[in-house]
């Protein structure tokens, strides 16, 4: 069996329904070295206002996103970048379902098989409380300092994809890949 190729990816939006979110930031990090990580992240300007939670929760500015290229701009360069790899996300539905949505909006088809940590996490460690990205983060001490923004929460699954495969092995993570969208029943 080859060994998968991966892509993690984290989104913030401005909606907590993915299928109405759009999305205003982006991180797609491809496994590397740490100097030789490959990706991309940036704010995406989503053409509206944002919500004054969305701006508490992520720190993110309507303003911050005056300049930045919109979703379908950046579409081709997450296209590339996934293609034949396995998306990894901590919560994948809702990222997948987001990038999907936000996809489908400029023309494109995104279907990618997933690995979500999450859901991961509760399989591999079903006696924690917690599996959130933080909590998990702690559990391993995984340095995690800034929640709800994408670079750092990417880098932070990316450790913690890491972490799994050094504690339960290869074999066991890569066992949790699904097709999306069927990803969403499994």
């Amino acid at each position: 069996m080859q060994r998968p190729s991966f892509a993690v990816v984290d989104v913030e939006t401005t909606d907590g329904d993915p299928r109405l979110a759009r999305i205003i930031e982006l991180a797609v990090v491809v496994p590397g070295t740490e100097e030789d990580l490959q990706g991309w992240h940036g704010l995406i300007d989503p053409g509206m206002p944002l919500p004054f939670f969305v701006q508490k929760l992520t720190g993110i500015k309507s303003s911050n996103l005056r300049g930045a290229p919109r979703f379908h701009q950046a579409a081709p360069w997450i296209l590339a970048l996934t293609e034949g790899r396995v998306i990894v996300a901590h919560n994948a539905r809702y990222d997948m379902t987001a990038l999907t949505e936000e996809m489908a909006r400029c023309g494109h088809s995104f279907q990618r098989s997933t690995l979500c940590t999450e859901r991961l996490s509760r399989q591999l460690l079903p006696h924690l409380t917690h599996h959130n990205l933080g909590s998990l983060c702690r559990y391993f001490a995984i340095p995690f300092t800034a929640a709800h923004r994408a670079y750092p929460d990417a880098k932070a699954t990316l450790a913690l994809l890491e972490r799994f495969i050094e504690t339960h092995g290869e074999e066991r993570v890569h066992g949790a890949i699904r097709p999306w969208p069927t990803a969403l029943r499994a």
